[in-house]
């Protein structure tokens, strides 16, 4: 046994090795043959590149993860308008900024094997760009060059992973050639659009000149800042009980597709409850409803405390005759008690167990499910296993906000 994992371990150390080797003789061909050969010249003034660079700065913290695991942001659409803007030469400025940036402010290692992959990358499409645009047959400053701009565009982004994520997945990773492949697949929808934006801003900058940038930054690189902004959440057990709870039931609400009216009302409950916790006793149940015979958010609240199965209190009610609201309630209220502050704190996925063993009995099984897709459009994390839940209010599709929860695991 021991044996067979020492062959493993040196095996993939020499296929480790074999791929830095690679990538350090791309990087220094490519590089070398940008700043030596490549054709093209600066013609964009030195603000324009230190805006270009910015721009990738700014992208590149705030980029945006997909399916698979790759992480896609405005870099190559950048080196795009860079290369039609400023040549070759500052375009290597460029698309090396925010792996600079990242280094000197020690946000990742610069000498890591991915950066290495980086270089070389980012140099190859660097020089097959500058050639490409050399021979474009058209002024790349008419609107007819904007579908030769986007397929320039798209083989950047081919080279970019051939030489990029193709090897280091495989060689360093371990990875399989099919999730490298599904990678590309996943790029190509978002890489599409952004690369139709920096079409379009190379073709609008010989009439707007910079202001062109800036409406590239208005659109494509300040919304992905925005969203990063959204995602950022904090662990609920930093919450107290009753703000965990209606956390939580605003999150199943909407995942149940609750009408407007039908989320107010919850949210009344919800109140009553922090206001005044419920006992289940029958006599206190009656006492409140006839002082308030017509606030049904009175009687949804002591109602929180019925089971699924009719053994609750205090009348007895079983099923779907139990409001709906105080069932979203009592299986909010039960995952709050499991994770919020001084109580449990358990993480996302051990309090999901403990409420599917609820599931039948206490707990509404349809809302239990809903409960665990919740979690499952969250950023749940090894460092973070009980976020608040908030990519839910995000008005976006929930395949993409399972997409961005996944990629943040």
């Amino acid at each position: 046994m021991e044996d067979a994992v020492t062959v493993r371990a040196s095996s993939v150390l020499r296929r480790r090795r074999g791929v830095v080797g690679i990538h350090c003789l791309l990087a220094l061909a490519f590089v070398t043959a940008v700043l030596l050969w490549a054709p093209g010249v600066a013609t964009a003034a030195p603000l324009t590149v230190a805006l270009l660079a910015a721009l990738a700065v700014i992208a590149d913290r705030h980029d945006i993860p997909l399916p698979s695991g790759i992480r896609f942001d405005a870099l190559i659409a950048l080196a795009l308008i860079s290369l039609a803007l400023a040549g070759p030469r500052a375009t290597l400025l460029v698309v090396y900024a925010p792996m600079l940036f990242n280094g000197l402010t020690g946000h990742e290692r610069l000498t890591r094997a991915g950066n290495l992959a980086n270089v070389a990358a980012y140099a190859a499409y660097t020089l097959v760009g500058a050639v490409a645009l050399e021979l474009l047959p058209m002024a790349p400053t008419a609107a007819t060059a904007l579908p030769w701009l986007v397929a320039i565009g798209v083989v950047l982004l081919g080279i970019n992973w051939l030489v990029g994520p193709a090897l280091y997945g495989s060689m360093w990773l371990g990875r399989p050639f099919s999730d490298l492949t599904r990678m590309l697949v996943d790029a190509i929808p978002a890489g599409g659009v952004m690369l139709a934006l920096g079409a379009a801003t190379i073709v609008a900058s010989t009439s707007a000149g910079i202001w062109a940038l800036a409406c590239f930054a208005l659109i494509a690189v300040l919304p992905q800042s925005a969203l990063t902004f959204a995602l950022r959440t904090r662990p609920v057990s930093r919450l107290d009980r009753a703000k965990a709870r209606r956390a939580y039931a605003h999150a199943l609400a909407l995942q149940l597709r609750l009408t407007r009216e039908e989320r107010k009302h919850l949210m009344r409950v919800a109140t009553q409850l922090e206001s005044r916790p419920v006992t289940g006793e029958p006599l206190d149940f009656a006492v409140a409803t006839s002082r308030n015979p017509g606030d049904t958010s009175v009687v949804a609240a002591h109602l929180v405390l019925e089971h699924w199965n009719g053994m609750g209190r205090p009348i007895g009610l079983r099923g779907p005759l139990i409001p709906l609201s105080s069932r979203v309630l009592a299986v909010a209220d039960a995952w709050s008690r499991l994770t919020a502050a001084g109580d449990e704190e358990l993480s996302h996925e051990a309090a999901l167990d403990r409420l599917r063993a609820l599931s039948g009995n206490e707990l509404d099984p349809a809302i239990v499910r809903a409960a665990r897709a919740v979690v499952a459009q969250e950023r749940v994390t090894a460092e973070q296993p009980n976020p608040e839940p908030r990519l839910h209010r995000l008005r976006i599709p929930a395949p993409l906000r399972r997409a961005l929860a996944s990629a943040g695991a």
